[in-house]
């Protein structure tokens, strides 16, 4: 349990950290290792810069892959928590597909498993309002059901 609340504790902290000013080469030095500078990038939300690096690397390799599910599911905590320009369906569609890849990387993540059941407890009660068609497929090749 106690790993549990300090993982969510550490999930609000990075959602909550305000985004610097800068580019993304700010966030970027090669002399760090590949951990630290996906770090750096998720403190950041920097997001797609992050998921860009690891694209190039090895998924079969343990710790790339962790870092895959966290940063998708930082992305996704973000997207929904965010408020600015963009619709909020946009933003719910964009936390759910995050959601989804987080799941498809650790099928055990519980906080994907309850962010997905909230935002489609929202759909729920808007009438004629739900997820993009291709987010639901991905959503039911994961076993969800809407």
């Amino acid at each position: 349990m106690y790993q549990r609340n300090f993982i969510l504790f550490s999930l609000a902290l990075l959602i909550f950290m305000p985004a610097c000013g800068g580019s993304d080469s700010d966030y970027i030095n090669d002399n760090l290792p590949l951990p630290e500078q996906i770090d750096r990038l998720i403190e950041n939300n920097r997001y797609e810069t992050a998921l860009s690096m690891l694209q190039e690397e090895d998924r079969n390799d343990p710790e790339i892959l962790l870092f895959l599910e966290r940063t998708h599911l930082n992305y996704a905590l973000y997207s929904m928590n965010t408020f600015d320009e963009t619709e909020m369906r946009t933003r719910m569609n964009r936390a759910l597909v995050h959601f989804t890849e987080v799941l498809r990387i650790n099928s055990q993540n519980i906080v994907a498993r309850e962010q997905i059941e909230q935002i489609m407890m929202i759909y729920a009660t808007i009438p004629d309002r739900q997820p993009e068609p291709e987010v639901l497929e991905g959503l039911r090749e994961l076993g969800f059901n809407y």
